[in-house]
């Protein structure tokens, strides 16, 4: 059985190319799959009261942000495709908490998905992509 952990954000697209790439790589009777979603902590300088009120909102930053719809739209999808899936949600720096969470699941591969780019960007990966790919000890698959 093939773990996949595979971080997605708020942006429904970038969720279907992810979905349609498992599919194409991966038999859904031999996948585990984790949906991770980040959230970025707040992270500005602050006075001293400041401080306290940046902490608390990092400490509650899902409670206000909510869980974004294509969170529980993966699960949903994979769940009626037959594939085991686990629903996960992280608060911190968004390629050191996906790193962590491969960790955590011993990972096979990581399926995240890319942003869409003019052909000039297209030669550059985003920062948590080129962080993954770079940095990390797993195959990394890049959804477009």
């Amino acid at each position: 059985m093939k773990r996949v952990i595979m971080p997605v954000d708020a942006e429904p697209e970038r969720l279907d190319r992810q979905l349609d790439t498992l599919e194409r790589l991966f038999d859904r009777d031999g996948v585990e799959v984790t949906v991770l979603h980040v959230y970025e902590e707040i992270d500005t300088p602050a006075d001293e009261a400041g401080k306290t009120i940046l902490e608390s909102i990092n400490e509650n930053i899902e409670s206000l942000q909510g869980v974004p719809e294509t969170v529980e739209h993966a699960g949903t999808r994979l769940e009626d495709d037959g594939v085991a899936v686990s629903l996960r949600t992280t608060t911190g720096e968004p390629k050191q908490a996906i790193l962590d969470a491969a960790d955590d699941v011993d990972a096979d591969a990581i399926l995240i998905g890319n942003s869409r780019r003019t052909p000039v960007g297209k030669a550059v990966f985003g920062s948590v992509t080129q962080g993954l790919i770079l940095e990390g000890e797993r195959p990394v698959l890049v959804a477009n």
